[in-house]
């Protein structure tokens, strides 16, 4: 499905990615596993656009996209590391929020929150202050939310760090759950044990792609 071909970027004398090329199927989970600095928020920044790249190219089912991040976005959901709830605002409040900023239809949207709540277990929580939640609760508000658009592409950048084990477990439940509908996911992780989850593994280090 996605194709990262050469990808270079620097900030000043630093090197973040350098030369890093791999592969994400369609229908898969890809997990990018490293250390902290090793480049994976910056591979992901500029998937969606957020960064441009020195060099290279990104490939969208063969074709390169150019300076066109926009054929990226439309298909995916992206969930960065620090993902911006309103901690005065509900678990259901939220969802409105960011289903109105998706432009979910209206006649969509109480049957797709009823049903994301209930898949992630936070359904008795919904009338909760998110700033109230748990790390874990949290991450799972982060990960409905942008399932509400339901992208066939999903995007997640660290999202069980500093979550506890159980919620661990749980969240990737969820992540094995989506990858059966057909989705396509990339995680990003720090952790070798949750590399493992991945159909494909590509570990990086010091911005360069060790191996896939």
């Amino acid at each position: 499905m996605l194709r990262l071909e050469g990808i270079r970027k620097s900030f000043g004398a630093i090197r973040a990615l350098d030369g890093v090329s791999l592969s994400v199927p369609r229908g898969a989970i890809t997990i990018v596993a490293g250390a902290d600095g090793a480049g994976k928020s910056t591979l992901f920044k500029i998937l969606v656009g957020l960064v441009r790249p020195d060099a290279g190219a990104v490939l969208l089912d063969g074709e390169d996209i150019g300076g066109d991040a926009s054929r990226v976005t439309d298909l995916c959901g992206y969930m960065p590391e620090r993902f911006s709830l309103y901690t005065d605002l509900s678990v259901e409040e939220n969802m409105d929020f960011f289903a109105a900023v998706q432009r979910v239809p209206a006649a969509r949207r109480e049957d797709l929150k009823r049903r994301l709540l209930e898949r992630t277990g936070m359904a008795p929580f919904r009338r909760r202050r998110a700033g109230d939640l748990s790390g874990g609760m949290k991450q799972k508000l982060a990960l409905s939310s942008i399932l509400l658009a339901s992208p066939q592409l999903i995007l997640l950048d660290e999202p069980t760090t500093g979550v506890d084990p159980l919620s661990r477990i749980e969240f990737f439940e969820i992540i094995e759950e989506l990858k059966r509908e057909g989705r396509t996911l990339v995680l990003s992780t720090p952790y070798l044990d949750e590399a493992e989850k991945g159909d494909e593994i590509v570990l990086l280090r010091r911005g360069r792609v060790l191996l896939q």
